[in-house]
């Protein structure tokens, strides 16, 4: 899976912020400790004052962060 990678600065702009007037950004890190937004916030955005940004974010794989349940005695 795609998702848009953002820098902390970048991250940080977007806390608290709608991408569509409704929907909050969930800017989120992954196991290579990289920031990113879904491909889907990006393409919902309806409101780009200040943010202009997103639209050029890079493209990078999705590596998600792995835990493993311990098992039982």
């Amino acid at each position: 899976m795609k998702v848009r990678q953002l820098t902390q600065v970048q991250k940080d702009s977007l806390v608290g912020k709608t991408y569509d007037g409704v929907q909050f950004f969930n800017p989120t890190q992954d196991a290579d400790g990289n920031w990113f937004i879904s491909n889907e916030e990006v393409n919902g955005c309806t409101e780009l004052t200040g943010i202009e940004f997103i639209q050029s974010l890079p493209e990078i794989d999705y590596n998600p962060i792995v835990s493993e349940l311990p098992l039982g005695e």
